[in-house]
């Protein structure tokens, strides 16, 4: 079926609750407004407000808890897992039932700063402190939503504003880091529709990774990186010595993101 099959159950025209409506989340909160959905965006602050309302997105700060419908869609996109987990923790303190669609962001760091490799939906996390503790937030928000539930591991996001390339940009330096670890990215536009489509996919998979393939390694990236800022070769830790992660999204691309608006990681060179 195709996603812009007007059949589909999971329509835009439902309300669309986003928790956490700031550069991702407002970017998602758009789309589906423009759909012709309404949507309810809660923030930390009244910072964004204002961006919101002109885009016709209702904003509020706080929690959804005493407004979620069952018949609503929720997207979780509230910044850093242990926020995410909190959340999810609030929900079910409440005796909140999952509404008929609920999409959490995640992220690929659930596979760890030493990911190498051929990595996929079903590799396991990381036994570091952090892996762990995003797969014990993803683990929360399984039990609470259930059939509903879709994970969407996000890989590095950037834009013009946001990203290795701006902040490299902004401090003129970068920190060392081993040379052959994969730099896996994916535009905040591109993430958006990933995102917007899995709320109303008729019948997604539970977990997707959110990351434009082929990905540079951290050499070829700040490498380049570099040369276009005119800043001096960058200097790298000792090799991590295995193979380079390889993440293997063509789930996302049969479901979510056929074709992405930033195909090629030089792209976030360019902003």
């Amino acid at each position: 079926m195709s996603l812009q099959d007007e059949t589909q159950p999971q329509s835009a025209s439902r309300r669309l609750i986003v928790w956490g409506a700031g550069e991702l989340g407002s970017r998602v909160a758009q789309l589906w407004q423009t759909h012709g959905g309404p949507v309810t965006g809660f923030t930390q602050s009244e910072r964004r407000h204002p961006d919101l309302i002109a885009a016709g997105i209702t904003p509020r700060t706080g929690s959804p808890v005493d407004l979620l419908q069952t018949d609503d869609a929720l997207l979780l996109s509230l910044p850093g897992h242990e926020t995410q987990a909190d959340a999810i923790k609030q929900l079910t303190a409440q005796g909140i039932a999952a509404p008929i669609r609920v999409v959490m962001v995640s992220t690929i760091g659930y596979f760890g700063p030493q990911a190498h490799g051929i990595i996929n939906e079903e590799t396991p996390p990381s036994s570091d402190s952090r892996s762990r503790s995003i797969a014990a937030a993803e683990q929360l928000f399984q039990q609470w939503a259930g059939p509903a539930g879709v994970i969407i591991r996000c890989g590095g996001l950037y834009s013009q504003a946001r990203g290795p390339m701006s902040a490299l940009r902004r401090r003129r330096t970068m920190k060392v880091r081993p040379p052959d670890k994969t730099l896996a990215l994916i535009h905040y536009d591109d993430a958006a529709t990933a995102i917007f489509e899995a709320l109303r996919h008729p019948s997604p998979e539970p977990i997707y990774l959110a990351v434009v393939s082929p990905c540079p390694t951290r050499k070829e990236f700040y490498t380049r990186a570099c040369q276009r800022l005119d800043l001096p070769a960058p200097q790298f830790d000792a090799p991590i010595g295995m193979p380079p992660a390889q993440y293997q999204v063509e789930r996302l691309h049969r479901d979510l993101l056929p074709v992405p608006a930033y195909p090629d990681w030089q792209a976030a060179l360019e902003v």
